[in-house]
């Protein structure tokens, strides 16, 4: 009885979604700068567009903005900077990583070789035009103090040309959208608070959130900075595209951590009639 009970709960849900994916309120919080199709790529110009964390002002350690420059693509027009980061969650690193818990926790591990990571920044997507007033994300570092992010730190983008990463015109593809899900939604960027020693080549951070009155599917990102380097910029992040120009691309796998909405039981990010036909198989079953 209860099973049915629940079930018809989340059928009700499925109905009412639409109505609540569009309430209230957008920030004037600005994540990053406005792009270009080659605004990624390092020309050493000194003009690199900046990333920015929207608790910089609050964080000790955490800048107001970092440039982003991505290296110009390797041997075969490979992208680059896309398979150092890695999201663990459940145990995997590799995939679309899903959980539906509205609390949590997920760990980022760097996976490469070399660099030790001086600065790790979080980007949240979330599938929605607006956030009501009363949402609230909370994120931080383990054993960290909670930072409290709301609607005002978000900002609606539905640019054509995504979130930045090592993709360009020559690469295939040769752009990667907001998320692997959805092409616009509200963003914020997170700087992390305590890797003070960096993040060096095999260990892993956790990182612990919370939602509020989540509208809607979120997706998060990965940057991180190399403090060593001459000139510092942003360059490496989480992939969540293959290269196909990529000869290692089956080795080099995606890795990507989202956080999904009640009624979304496949767990693809959308809450549509392949989830109302799972619904509706396990009413079926509970019809004694």
């Amino acid at each position: 009885m209860k099973r049915r009970e629940t079930t018809r709960w989340l059928i009700s849900g499925l109905l009412l979604l639409p109505a609540i994916l569009y309430e209230a309120r957008a920030g004037t919080y600005k994540p990053w700068d406005q792009m270009t199709p080659d605004s990624w790529i390092d020309f050493f110009d000194g003009n690199d567009p900046n990333i920015c964390p929207a608790n910089a002002a609050d964080s000790v350690g955490i800048a107001p903005s970092y440039p982003i420059a991505f290296s110009q693509a390797g041997g075969n027009n490979k992208a680059k900077g896309m398979n150092a980061l890695k999201f663990v969650h459940g145990g995997q690193s590799d995939g679309h990583l899903v959980s539906a818990d509205p609390r949590g926790s997920f760990k980022i591990r760097n996976d490469g070789d070399n660099n030790t990571f001086t600065v790790v920044l979080i980007t949240v997507a979330i599938a929605a035009q607006r956030l009501s007033d009363d949402f609230r994300l909370s994120l931080n570092m383990e054993s960290q103090p909670p930072y409290r992010i709301g609607p005002e730190h978000f900002a609606y983008c539905n640019s054509p040309l995504g979130r930045p990463s090592g993709y360009y015109h020559a690469t295939d593809p040769n752009r990667e959208g907001l998320t692997y899900a959805f092409e616009s939604g509200m963003v914020t960027v997170y700087g992390v608070e305590g890797p003070s020693s960096g993040l060096a080549p095999g260990r892993e951070i956790v990182i612990e959130y919370a939602f509020d009155r989540l509208p809607g599917p979120a997706v998060f990102s990965v940057y991180a900075l190399v403090g060593a380097d001459p000139y510092p910029t942003i360059y490496h992040t989480n992939k969540a595209l293959l290269d196909n120009n990529d000869p290692g691309g089956s080795k080099n796998r995606v890795s990507t951590f989202a956080v999904t909405v009640s009624g979304d039981l496949n767990r693809d990010l959308r809450v549509n009639f392949a989830d109302l036909a799972i619904l509706a198989e396990q009413w079926l079953m509970d019809v004694p």
